[in-house]
């Protein structure tokens, strides 16, 4: 038996994702990694290329990421699961739940790297220039 993506019936575009259909949609290009982990978290671990957005932020910095398509991963899926089935609202295209979250991911042994790169800084930059927006 092959297990694939699931959806559920109140909302089509929310996906219930194991790591192996996730890893296929990242390697092919078509979703954007998106970290709701804090920043330690991500720090520690990370998927190569994802774009860290903490989970307090998500709602306010929403714009960077409704348009597209994204797979939205936590340590253990817990709080990606709450950011994709409990808030909806916040994507206008499909958005992919990691079930398991990063630990399914590296018990799969996916690819994942260590220490800051150019994702941790995304949602920084995007509430600096709100900031500046919001002020002038």
């Amino acid at each position: 038996m092959v297990v694939e993506n699931t959806y559920t019936p109140y909302y089509n575009h929310i996906v219930y994702s194991y790591p192996s259909d996730v890893r296929r949609l990242w390697k092919q290009g078509k979703v954007l990694m998106l970290d709701i982990r804090t920043p330690q978290e991500y720090v520690a671990h990370h998927v190569p290329g994802s774009v860290l957005i903490p989970m307090d932020y998500l709602e306010e910095l929403s714009h960077y990421f409704s348009d597209k398509e994204v797979a939205v991963i936590c340590e253990h899926g817990n709080r990606a699961y709450y950011a994709t089935f409990g808030m909806p609202h916040l994507y206008r295209r499909r958005a992919y739940y990691l079930a398991g979250g990063l630990q399914a991911w590296m018990y799969m042994g996916y690819e994942v790297v260590r220490g800051l790169d150019e994702g941790a800084k995304v949602w920084k930059e995007l509430l600096n220039s709100q900031s500046v927006r919001s002020r002038a």
